[in-house]
């Protein structure tokens, strides 16, 4: 061989030009095993933020269908009510003439079945609200606000120099989505107490576990709101955009802040008031 010819004098020199080579052949290795082994991990992330991403529109769009349907139920217990409220009135003007004819007693017996189809229709729509309004808490408990967090922590480490920040307008668009649903599930509650005005009885449902709803809701509209309201451009240095702002006195910056939840209800006049913390101790930002 080549090396053995020339080193056969100096067989040291030709194991340490040996060993130099074995050690590049590892580098390199190393080193495409650490490429592929980082874009494999970032194919993952992407891949784990899209199934993210996926099971949040899913429930959401469960959510707003299941609302859409309570919003026809309701319209069809109100027609059922009316119906009601019809044939009551006029076996009570029946009755002023004549209370014991075979007629005054087929249009009790068919008051009852209406009354009780009612009743059973009101359970039944209170029912499903209680099962929507807790899909809803959940699903701002344990991935809306999750979420949230995270486009927090992707912001401060953009501040910093990394990845350019987005999902904002994704964010923006659950939060809305989500909102809708409770407005609309406090109108639809409102409404069920206008059918309770007109129409009422013993053991009626609606008294009953409207009021507990309503908090319910009120309390998840509140927060949603509250939670909703983000720094989407955080103050940075008019010459390094990328970098956190250093205060200094005379030195004007601006920010950016937003509601992630667009909705007409939501109608409101933003007013910011900036202090600043003068004792925090040396070093302390």
């Amino acid at each position: 061989m080549w090396l053995q010819r020339k080193y056969t004098t100096n067989p040291t020199a030709m194991a340490r030009v040996i060993s130099t080579c074995l050690r590049e052949e590892r580098r390199i290795l190393s080193s495409t095993c650490t490429q592929e082994q980082g874009a494999l991990e970032q194919s993952l992330q992407n891949s784990v933020a899209f199934e993210r991403q996926k099971n949040m529109d899913n429930r959401v769009g469960i959510i707003r269908n299941s609302v859409q349907l309570m919003e026809q139920a309701v319209k069809n217990i109100e027609d059922m009510q009316d119906d009601f409220d019809f044939c009551y009135k006029t076996l009570q003007s029946r009755e002023s003439a004549d209370r014991t004819s075979d007629m005054i007693k087929q249009g009790i017996t068919r008051l009852q079945e209406m009354l009780n189809r009612l009743d059973f229709k009101r359970k039944e729509i209170l029912s499903k609200m209680d099962v929507v309004i807790k899909e809803i808490d959940d699903l701002i408990t344990s991935q809306l606000r999750p979420e949230l967090q995270d486009w927090k922590r992707r912001q401060q480490i953009a501040a910093i120099g990394g990845p350019m920040l987005t999902g904002l307008e994704q964010l923006q668009s659950w939060f809305t989505l989500t909102a809708q649903s409770l407005f609309q599930i406090k109108r639809q509650l409102d409404k069920l107490g206008e059918l309770v005005v007109k129409v009422t009885y013993e053991s009626d449902p609606i008294p009953l576990q409207k009021p507990q709803m309503e908090e319910r809701v009120k309390y998840l509209i509140y927060h949603l709101i509250k939670s909703s309201f983000v720094v989407e451009k955080q103050p940075c240095m008019p010459t390094h955009p990328q970098k956190p702002l250093i205060i200094k006195t005379g030195v004007q910056f601006t920010t950016k802040v937003r509601l992630l939840v667009k909705l007409p209800e939501v109608d409101y006049q933003l007013k910011v008031k900036t202090t600043f913390d003068k004792d925090l101790p040396p070093g302390r930002v």
